[in-house]
């Protein structure tokens, strides 16, 4: 009952000790929820905190246990284990909860390549994506990759029994934006360089197993497109083991993508292999664009969005001023909020681009809102709340943004909603 009378996300604090000599292994759960308007307090909630103990061999020790937490805190002794175990918690995301539980790389490298749980396995190999580019993203300068990565990446890569679709998701590096939000002060430049860093890393001493799984989930030309669940997933692993080969930028992966892109066959493949050469500055990315559009983009909407936003979202160096001339493509239009968020919006969201450190991508982001404002009032809110996070980033940064939302406050006209998330940005 309390799900529904209070507000807020509980937190499970998690530790654990191993008796060697009893053959237990005691858990000790503490919930938390933080107080929010009209509960500066809140009562326990009832979380049901599936758990599996696995041993060296990657088996469970004992069968999964489900450990009801219904107070604060609480003690809980499992018996039978035989060895001491590496802890997968909250099995199936069992409670919609945020859980705090120190592991090493060890143990996250062991349960991305062994839990039979996909969700818990899926989320080991982000916290260990999320721990090699944190470790990069600083004034220091790149760090090696840690081998423990590595290798669960190349576990999970060849291993059998997994679902095609969530291996695939389970060797996928964090999002920009997601790896941003463990930063305390965002460095846009420290954080782009060092995600670069892991996935060529790992490219690199697994590029004989990347193209062994590319060409193993490969559909033959013309083959049949089947949208069945586990080719689906098959094509996903393949366009995982196409980004990471492209991240090598070699004429042999380029091949790959050019061929994979004029193959046709499924969307998702042709989106995939476009992306792919999208940010590598050669002819093969202007052939790949003028490609897409020819044959796909043209006179489709839906798919003429995607290669406005495949191109605003670009990591090449004039990413800003390709932005600028697609709102001059012929195809383009203002008033359509689609293709309007495709560019504009597209590139607010370019982590590298927009917060050049030189505030040419504040500006012309404001520029473009003053504009959308007169046709769009709520689109050119929408725009705006690309700022709110400015006090996230350094103070630089922070500075340059501050004096856009200034100056789009200042602008006399400015419709409500613009005004209203602009200044709302900055007293929060």
């Amino acid at each position: 009952e309390r799900w529904y009378t209070q507000a807020g996300t509980p937190t499970v604090k998690a530790a654990g000790v191993y008796d060697s000599a009893k053959k237990t292994y005691t858990l000790t759960l503490e919930q938390s929820c933080k107080p929010s308007p009209g509960q500066a307090s809140k009562e326990p909630y009832h979380i049901p905190v599936r758990v599996g103990l696995l041993g060296k061999g990657g088996g469970d020790l004992i069968p999964q246990q489900v450990l009801e937490l219904k107070e604060k805190k609480q003690v809980f002794e499992l018996g039978g284990v035989e060895e001491e175990p590496v802890v997968s918690i909250l099995r199936g995301f069992s409670a919609p909860v945020k859980v705090e539980f120190e592991q090493s790389e060890e143990d996250l490298a062991f349960l991305m390549g062994n839990d039979k749980d996909s969700f818990n396995r899926w989320e080991a190999g982000q916290k260990l994506f999320t721990r090699a580019v944190l470790a990069s993203a600083t004034p220091a300068g790149l760090k090696d990759v840690s081998p423990l990565l590595v290798s669960a990446f190349k576990q999970t890569l060849q291993g059998d029994g997994v679902d095609p679709s969530l291996k695939a998701y389970a060797l996928t590096i964090p999002s920009l934006s997601t790896l941003a939000e463990e930063m305390d002060i965002v460095d846009p430049d420290l954080l782009v360089a060092a995600r670069k860093h892991v996935k060529k890393t790992i490219a690199t001493e697994l590029k004989d197993e990347l193209l062994a799984a590319y060409k193993q989930h490969k559909t033959a030309p013309g083959g049949e497109i089947n949208l069945d669940g586990a080719s689906v997933g098959q094509r996903r692993i393949k366009n995982v083991c196409l980004d990471y080969l492209s991240s090598l930028a070699t004429d042999e992966t380029r091949a790959l993508a050019v061929a994979q892109q004029k193959a046709g066959g499924s969307m998702s493949d042709v989106v995939a292999a476009t992306v792919a050469l999208s940010g590598d500055e050669t002819q093969a990315r202007a052939d790949a664009m003028q490609h897409y559009y020819d044959h796909h983009a043209k006179g489709n909407d839906l798919l003429l969005c995607k290669w406005f936003m495949i191109q605003a979202s670009s990591d090449v160096p004039n990413a800003l001023k390709a932005a600028d001339e697609l709102l001059s493509h012929p195809d383009f239009s203002l008033t359509n909020p689609n293709k309007q968020r495709s560019v504009i919006g597209a590139f607010a969201a370019n982590m590298k681009h927009f917060h050049a450190k030189d505030g040419s991508g504040y500006e012309w982001l404001a520029d473009k809102i003053l504009t959308v404002d007169k046709i769009n009032n709520q689109q050119a809110a929408r725009l705006t709340s690309a700022f709110s996070t400015f006090r996230r980033y350094d103070k630089e940064r922070q500075a340059k943004m501050r004096s856009q939302l200034e100056r789009l406050i200042a602008t006399e006209g400015l419709s409500k909603d613009a005004f209203e998330v602009a200044s709302r940005s900055l007293k929060d």
